[in-house]
């Protein structure tokens, strides 16, 4: 019996219907409706597909990790997993055509950013010989030194302190995480990260966070504990800027 007759099955002896599924389980009717019809290339990716499986199985009353290793079996992962899950058998014309000017972009960004570190120091050097030699190529006179402080002048006023940015600690506790972190507008890294592990993130303004199964997921910035951000098998986006420190 395969996965999705297993979960239908399952649901049926128990009067269920989807919709009450979705209530309880928090997992969109659709996304319901294509674990049970093996339509796994509709889930938003495998992550989210074994997350919502395993979530289901368990409300079911069903053995989640054994359905979760028949899953494995039948879909293994491959180098992305963050598309659409497809069977090993099952060919995508065209896909490595869609790969290569992914590549292309990421090469000619690469070359435009090169370029402007050229252009950037050239100029920086050009400006900095101009600052020194001034017109008619005198040399500048050097600079007067600091007039001295009169005896009860008060000190000046202390400079207010700088921002500290933004310190961000992503630590799974148990199962694992599929996770997007971007900083300062970057993407700092996107995948998944299993139990026990855990990932650290700097920022001067900003990070975004969006969390697939955030109530696996200890949160902390800038050395406060946040706790957990949802609930198992919940995606969860949060952005913390370094102005309110999260």
């Amino acid at each position: 019996m395969e996965i999705g007759s297993i979960l239908r099955q399952a649901r049926e002896a128990r009067g269920l219907t989807l919709e009450q599924v979705e209530e309880e389980t928090k997992i969109r009717l659709r996304y319901l409706a294509a674990l049970e019809e093996e339509k796994f290339a509709l889930l938003p990716g495998r992550f989210f597909a074994k997350s919502f499986l395993r979530t289901y199985a368990r409300y079911l009353g069903l053995d989640a990790e054994a359905l979760v290793a028949r899953f494995e079996d039948l879909y293994p992962p491959e180098k992305e997993e963050t598309g659409p899950v497809m069977p090993r058998e099952t060919g995508i014309p065209g896909a490595n055509m869609r790969r290569a000017p992914r590549l292309a972009y990421v090469l000619v960004g690469l070359a435009c950013v090169v370029l402007i570190l050229f252009w950037g120091a050239a100029q920086f050097g050009h400006q900095g010989s101009l600052r020194d030699v001034p017109q008619g190529g005198a040399p500048l006179a050097s600079a007067p030194p600091p007039e001295a402080k009169e005896p009860g002048q008060p000190p000046p006023p202390p400079e207010a302190p700088k921002a500290e940015g933004i310190n961000l600690v992503l630590k799974v506790f148990d199962e694992s995480c599929w996770m997007r972190v971007e900083v300062d507008g970057r993407t700092a890294f996107t995948g998944e990260v299993l139990a026990n592990e855990s990932k650290t993130f700097q920022a001067k303004e900003r990070i975004r966070v969006k969390l697939g199964n955030a109530g696996v997921v200890n949160v902390q910035i800038n050395g406060r504990d946040l706790g957990v951000l949802g609930e198992r098998g919940q995606v969860v986006s949060r952005e913390f800027l370094a102005s309110n420190r999260g």
